[in-house]
């Protein structure tokens, strides 16, 4: 990690403190964000921060903008604010009309990084990470800011970024899981340490991976807990009326993982770090 986003981490840790002990205004804490981006993610003020950026008729906090294109923008808030998942709806809305999917909400203390997804339907935004610059530690706190970098934006890691979280949801990770290909690997290894070379069948393997799951996972995942296979077609020469042991076609489940709606009450962060369920 980049020693100089950890640098910057440790020089604003008292400066946020400072900004919450005296509660200071919105605007203020824009002019210390400011600051950090340029001493602590690497941005030149004057060439990739725009301050007040307008959308026809509204204005945005901050965006960033890299090689004339605008990256992410920054929903600021007053020192105490308590950021809630309503104060992204304005950035939101802002984002829409740009083409911009990412939005970072923050008081100074506190980051939350935000992922946009836009369809026919609306906007669903995901809750990717928050963090305490104030309290949290430091490397941890490093590693997930420096996707907000000049460094990493410049080389898109910030998408990277979103398509590994992405890869990481419970779901995702389920359908993988439970698809046949890893079940056969998991049986032809579980035989293999078996005294008597024992061949468990592949129902028997899903319900004792089951088992080992939290009751909170099953309960959320359950339509996902099942064995997913390979769409297998028929062979050349083939039709409905012949016989043998071909399998029947079956439609595989979509590996895309659903993303967060923004209708739920409380959403929480995808943390790439985090153990898989």
């Amino acid at each position: 990690m980049a020693n100089y986003i950890i640098k910057g981490l440790r020089k604003f840790s008292p400066v946020w403190q400072e900004a919450k002990d005296k509660d200071i205004n919105e605007a203020d804490v824009v002019t210390r964000i400011i600051k950090f981006l340029e001493d602590a993610l690497g941005y030149d003020v004057l060439n990739h921060i725009t301050k007040e950026f307008q959308i026809k008729e509204r204005f945005v906090d901050l965006a960033i903008k890299v090689d004339s294109e605008i990256k992410f923008y920054i929903e600021v808030k007053s020192a105490n604010t308590n950021l809630k998942e309503s104060h992204i709806f304005q950035a939101e809305s802002y984002a829409s009309q740009s083409g911009v999917n990412w939005v970072v909400l923050t008081n100074g203390g506190e980051w939350q990084f935000y992922h946009l997804t836009f369809d026919k339907t609306g906007i669903e935004h995901t809750l990717i990470t928050t963090l305490d610059l104030i309290n949290g530690d430091v490397n941890q706190n490093a590693d997930k800011l420096y996707y907000l970098s000049y460094e990493a934006v410049k080389k898109n890691e910030l998408e990277a970024y979103w398509d590994k979280c992405l890869s990481l949801q419970p779901v995702s990770i389920i359908k993988a899981l439970f698809h046949e290909d890893t079940l056969s690997t998991i049986r032809r290894e579980i035989r293999k340490k078996s005294k008597s070379g024992v061949l468990i069948d592949e129902d028997s393997l899903v319900d004792g991976i089951r088992k080992l799951l939290s009751p909170t996972v099953v309960a959320e995942h359950g339509e996902n807990i099942k064995i997913s296979r390979k769409r297998r077609g028929m062979k050349k020469g083939d039709d409905d009326n012949s016989s043998g042991d071909q399998l029947p076609i079956q439609e595989t489940d979509s590996a895309t993982a659903t993303i967060s709606d923004k209708s739920s009450p409380e959403e929480k962060p995808i943390d790439p770090t985090q153990t898989p369920p």
